[in-house]
């Protein structure tokens, strides 16, 4: 079974930490997530990053990757995150990591 999923925001790789630039039109990722956790209570959060990985070796290009990483830092639809393995990857979907 394929689905098409519209990526909502791309993976960027910066020093030590990767970035994750949220489009515009899915702004509402953000305020769900800090409506749950409170404004200015975003660092240290652990979140669940949902991505396709554009790695060209992947045999299979219709992949996502579950990923968890450390929210260091938010300024509007930027977040900086613990660094991951993934550079100008597709991101799917942004959670909060509840079993954290």
């Amino acid at each position: 079974m394929h689905f098409s999923l519209e990526p909502i925001g791309i993976i960027t790789k910066v020093a030590n930490k990767s970035e994750i630039l949220i489009y515009s039109d899915f702004e509402q990722v953000i305020r769900n997530i800090v409506s749950k956790i409170g404004e200015g209570a975003e660092k240290g959060q652990k979140l669940l990053v949902i991505h396709k990985n554009n790695n060209q070796k992947q045999v299979d290009g219709h992949q996502v990757q579950v990923t968890k990483a450390t929210l260091l830092e938010r300024k509007g639809n930027l977040l900086t995150i613990s660094k991951i393995e993934a550079n100008e990857d597709s991101v799917i979907d942004v959670r909060l990591d509840l079993t954290a």
